[in-house]
């Protein structure tokens, strides 16, 4: 069973947003709903046309709005036609998790949250002198094997994980980021990475790789670092930034103006929106109301409207 991440903001109007995947319009009820699009994977702007294409002939009454993770994305879309504002997934990350804690000591070079998958290549980090890896067995690619060859292969290394192999809860895992000096990133291809933002939020620097997927619009020269993907070079570039003794309040407050910046943009567009449609309420109301960490959860297609419902329920309860 194939999941999507969904959360709805608002449900009078109804207000969705999900990620870029198999079209959920047809789960959707019918009357119109107004519907952001945000991306958890590298996009081209013709698969995103496409998609567009499609959603749109399905569900015509629909607001559909593209946020794209990175600037070139979004001005081609726009120059297809195609309603898009660059409006960073890594926004939707919850500030109030990840904080810098000086009380832990540091007692690794380098953390890596990351799914236990081959395209997260971890491999990359066996020149750091104390790595510690973040990460279990989560979705249906990722491989217990895969898990025990990184042990093999490094076995300098700490694996933590939850119980039973899966990921850990969010307080746990700000914890472990607060045990390193740096966070790294070491894919290729992917989308925005949530533990990239992760990372910087606990006043971590980081490590990167060169990337597709839009991690680097959070990136500063005085405390982001992309390398090729060399394990030389990237544990130099971790010894470097130790070196440097960065401050994590630094880091942390930079990293929230860029994410406020984001938030933004994403709450003139949804006012504007309303406006248009004659809703006489504020749209960052909704936003805030509705706030959890990235925004919602990963559920199958079918189940959007029975959290619909749950949703509807508990924003009555309330009032």
């Amino acid at each position: 069973m194939s999941c999507q991440l969904y959360g709805w903001l608002s449900t009078d109007p109804p207000v969705l947003i999900h990620s870029l995947g198999d079209d959920i319009g047809h789960h959707l009820f019918d009357r119109p709903v107004i519907r952001f699009v945000t991306q958890m994977w590298h996009a081209t702007v013709e698969s995103i046309a496409g998609w567009h294409s499609d959603a749109v002939r399905r569900r015509p009454d629909d607001v559909i709005h593209h946020l794209a993770n990175d600037p070139l994305l979004t001005r081609d879309l726009i120059c297809r036609g195609i309603p898009a504002t660059q409006v960073n997934s890594n926004a939707w990350v919850d500030e109030r998790l990840f904080v810098p804690d000086e009380l832990p000591a540091r007692s690794f070079d380098a953390v890596y949250n990351a799914r236990m998958v081959p395209f997260k290549r971890h491999w990359l980090a066996e020149h750091i002198r104390t790595p510690l890896f973040i990460g279990g067995i989560f979705a249906d690619d990722d491989r217990n094997e895969y898990l025990l060859e990184q042990k093999q292969r490094m076995p300098h290394a700490e694996f933590v994980h939850g119980t039973n192999n899966r990921f850990l809860p969010s307080h746990e895992v700000a914890g472990l980021l607060n045990r390193a000096h740096v966070g790294l990133c070491l894919s290729a291809l992917e989308g925005a990475m949530f533990a990239a933002i992760e990372y910087l939020l606990c006043g971590l620097p980081v490590v990167s790789t060169v990337n597709c997927g839009g991690r680097d619009v959070w990136f500063d020269p005085q405390y982001a670092r992309t390398v090729p993907a060399d394990p030389t070079l990237i544990a130099a570039a971790v010894s470097e930034l130790i070196e440097l003794r960065l401050s994590p309040t630094l880091i942390r407050n930079q990293t929230l103006c860029r994410i406020w910046d984001h938030r933004r943009r994403f709450l003139d567009l949804g006012q504007t929106i309303y406006s248009a449609r004659g809703v006489g309420r504020e749209f960052a109301r909704d936003f805030y109301s509705n706030f959890t960490n990235k925004l919602g959860d990963w559920r199958p297609a079918e189940a959007v409207m029975h959290w619909y419902e749950e949703c509807r329920v508990r924003t009555i309860s309330t009032r």
